[in-house]
Parts: structure tokens; sequence; C-alpha cells
């Protein structure tokens, strides 16, 4: 564990210096603080608010914003983080010297995976914990007067979403050690595009209820798929796959 603390506060400190770190949380700042004032202010002029019988069309509303804005900070963090930088540290020779040392390649693939999801994590829980707090404040509370926080919701987005998502990322990061990173990236790109106009489509047809217990059941099942295929290809991770991949770049 603390050699893999070692890579992690290596690579979090080099992640928090780019420009795209700075970039990405000013940009979800002003998106978090335009939901939250948007959505707030809006829901609290809509008449149907006052109306028990809408509770269904409340719901479908902020099981969205739930689900989507954690869900985009993730993803982008992935985008950002998950392939460029692997390849860099691959043509400098950054990842051999790391590979030269006590070093185990599990621990210097864990450790630079959480470097990548932490920060996103924590950004998503904050932001959609002021969203949804600001909204309820702001609109739902002083109408209807109660907090409305769908439990099943809250589970898929505090808890699966990220714990999909880091999987994910450890899918990625370790096939961008032991293979081709422009290779390896393209999985976030098949699940993030297939969730952001899937999961729209399936809501719009009624087939996806975001506020289910059913849909968390589902999704928690698509989850352990991802990381029973992360522990299953985890063995490729080896000192002679990460070296050859790297000559071959």
């Amino acid at each position: 564990m603390r050699r893999i603390s070692i890579v992690f506060h290596r690579d979090f400190t080099e992640l928090r210096q780019t420009k795209a770190f700075m970039i990405i949380v000013i940009v979800f700042t002003v998106i978090t603080i335009t939901a939250a004032l948007v959505g707030g202010f809006t829901l609290k002029n809509q008449e149907w608010l006052r109306v028990k019988a809408a509770m269904p069309l409340l719901e479908l509303i902020i099981s969205l914003i739930t689900y989507f804005l954690p869900l985009f900070i993730l993803i982008t963090f992935i985008w950002a983080f998950a392939s460029f930088p692997i390849i860099k540290e691959k043509v400098n020779g950054n990842i051999e010297s790391l590979l030269a040392t006590a070093l185990d390649p599990k621990e210097i693939w864990i450790g630079k995976s959480i470097a990548i999801f932490l920060p996103g994590f924590i950004i998503s829980i904050v932001s959609i914990f002021i969203v949804l707090l600001a909204i309820n404040l702001i609109a739902i509370q002083p109408v209807t007067g109660i907090f409305f926080f769908p439990v099943p919701m809250l589970i898929t987005s505090f808890i699966i979403n990220p714990l999909l998502f880091f999987g994910l990322l450890l899918f990625i990061v370790l096939f961008s050690l032991a293979n081709n990173p422009d290779l390896a990236i393209a999985p976030s790109f098949i699940v993030g595009f297939g969730l952001m106009m899937g999961i729209p489509l399936g809501v719009a047809t009624g087939a996806v209820n975001l506020a289910s217990w059913n849909f968390l059941l589902w999704y928690t099942a698509g989850t352990l798929v991802i990381w029973a295929l992360v522990c299953y290809f985890s063995r490729l991770l080896t000192k002679e796959k990460i070296v050859l991949s790297s000559k071959g770049d």
C-alpha cells in the first residue's frame, strides 16, 4: 500500500499542475453553479411543482441531473488523463524507470489509476451535492415542504457510477501500460457515448427509470461485469509486456 501511495502522489502532483486539470476544474465549477441556480429558480417558478401528481416528473428531472453530472465529470477525467500521459511516459522512459525500482507492475497500475480517478470522484461528489442541495433549498422544500432525494438514484450516482468508471479506468490504464494506449482508450468512448445516448433514449421511450431499484440492479450488474473483466485481464500486466509495449511505441 505504501508503494502504491508513492506512485499516486507522484502522478497526482503532476496531474494537478497541468493546464487540462485547471480547465476541467473551472469548467465544472461553472457548470455546477449554473445547474444549481438555473435548476433551482426554474423549478421554483413551475406551477406543477405544487401538484402531487406531478412528482414523477420531478423525480425524472432530479434523476437526470443526479446521473449525468457525475458521469460527465468522471468520463472527462478518463478521456483527459488515462491515455496521453502514459504515452508520454512510455516515450521518455519514465515507465521503464519505475519498473527498475522495487515497484511491482500492479502497484504502478493501481497508483496511476487512483491518481486519475480520485480528483474526478471528489469533484463529482461535491458538484452533485451542491446542485441537489441548492435545488431542494431554492425550489422543492419551500414549495412542497419536503427534501426530495430519490434513494436508488443517489446510490447509483454516489456509489455505483464511480465504481463503474473506476473499473473502466483500471481497464484502460492496464491496457495502456501493457499494450497500445491509443487503442486502450477506445472502450471509454464506447461506454461513455453509449450511456450518453442510450440512457436518454431509454428514458424517452419509458424503458429506463433512473430512480428505480430495477435500474440500480442492472447498472450494478454491468459494473460487476467490468470489474470481472479487469480482474481477468490483470494477469496480462507483467514487466515484460510493459517494456515490450514501450519499445513498440
